[in-house]
């Protein structure tokens, strides 16, 4: 699959190509929901063959149109923008202890919900709460969750992700991995 995108990626999902990524990801849902084994719209006009190599093509446009779009506006986006007076979430130091609790005050204070942070970072919903909270039990094996912690911190604006990550995956290795 190419990475960057095409034309016919932005006419798959209806888009101009100047949308935005807020455009983009409405697109995606509402094709999707188009395509879904459950439309009315398309349930006589296509095979399930057809029905699910057209979902296929609204995922791979969908994806190059994002990963395009994440490049283009930075994940600092997060934090307080100019003007804002909002006072430092959470505190600038990253604790010892209560990462997970951290990091979700960090949001809370910042006002963005889970499910932006996930759109954004492209981690899933389920992992960023198992994050939160600390779940370790139901977190990916830690090659993967060093990277979805390196991009949770960096979505909140945390001044060294990198540490971050390390005071987690210790955290994680010291309670026991699951994989």
């Amino acid at each position: 699959m190419a990475l960057k995108p095409q034309e016919k990626d932005y006419k798959i999902l209806g888009l101009e190509e100047n949308a935005t990524e807020d455009e983009v990801s409405k697109a995606y849902e509402r094709m999707k929901a188009l395509y879904s084994q459950s439309s009315l719209a398309t349930y006589s006009l296509l095979s399930d063959k057809e029905r699910n190599e057209m979902l296929d093509r609204i995922e791979k446009a969908y994806l190059r149109l994002s990963r395009e779009l994440s490049r283009r506006e930075p994940l600092t986006l997060f934090g307080p923008q100019s003007g804002d007076t909002a006072h430092e979430p959470a505190g600038d130091e990253i604790p010892e202890n209560g990462l997970g609790n951290y990091l979700k005050r960090r949001r809370e204070d910042l006002d963005l919900p889970l499910k932006v942070i996930a759109t954004r970072t492209r981690i899933r919903r389920t992992h960023l709460e198992s994050i939160e909270e600390e779940r370790l039990q139901d977190l990916p094996a830690p090659v993967y969750l060093r990277g979805f912690l390196i991009e949770f911190a960096k979505a909140l604006g945390v001044k060294d992700p990198k540490e971050l990550a390390l005071r987690y995956l210790a955290l994680y290795k010291e309670n026991g991995e699951k994989k």
